[in-house]
């Protein structure tokens, strides 16, 4: 069982190098989900449980958190895999339909949807990518599961180390107005994010150590 486990330098070279390549594109992406978030903020209708700008949002998140994570992890995935351009469009239709279908939720129940904001891109991704990880993998066995609890992870860290943030914080981070505050929101955003890269690292590096095609 061990030998199954066990990483080698290489392979922890390469856990090192997803986990960074994930961590900082989505962090540089973070800035444009909370620009979506803070105008639909105030283009909803005060008291109601969603509408029509709610399904527009989640669907541009969506597409930003997949755009952004898949074009970080094709970086990494260079050398590694068979064709890793394709890891970029399907991550941003997988991200994007899951956003979709969490903004078609938020038109019945806004809370419900927060909550499967990050869980529902995260199957949809998941799903969309394992079909490029069949290419070069015999198996990917934990791969959606791993998508579901990294985002869900960072989900719930993002939201304890910003509660109860402003709109001049928000700003700050959109505008990118130099401050002590935007370092430590930057440090909050850049560690909730490190868990995606870590978790589906630790996932596709045994992945590959245990399953990869010859």
């Amino acid at each position: 069982m061990s030998k199954y486990m066990r990483f080698r330098k290489k392979e922890w070279l390469f856990l090192l190098r997803w986990t960074v390549a994930t961590t900082v594109s989505f962090t540089l992406g973070s800035p444009f989900i909370l620009t979506v978030m803070f105008f639909a903020g105030f283009s909803m209708d005060g008291g109601s449980l969603g509408n029509l700008t709610t399904l527009i949002s989640f669907t541009l998140v969506g597409l930003i958190i997949g755009a952004s994570i898949g074009f970080g992890q094709t970086l990494a995935l260079i050398g590694q895999a068979k064709q890793p351009i394709l890891w970029l469009p399907v991550s941003v239709f997988g991200g994007t339909l899951g956003g979709f279908l969490v903004g078609l939720v938020s038109l019945t129940s806004f809370e419900l949807a927060f909550i499967l904001s990050a869980a529902m891109p995260g199957i949809f991704l998941g799903i969309a990518q394992k079909i490029v990880l069949m290419k070069f993998l015999k198996k990917a066995t934990g791969w959606i599961i791993a998508n579901i609890i990294s985002l869900t992870s960072a989900q719930v860290v993002l939201v304890a180390g910003l509660a109860n943030m402003g709109a001049d914080r928000i700003l700050n981070i959109i505008n990118f107005k130099l401050s002590f505050r935007l370092f430590i929101d930057l440090i909050i955003i850049f560690a909730s994010v490190a868990v995606i890269g870590l978790i589906t690292g630790i996932n596709l590096t045994w992945l590959l150590k245990n399953f990869k095609k010859e």
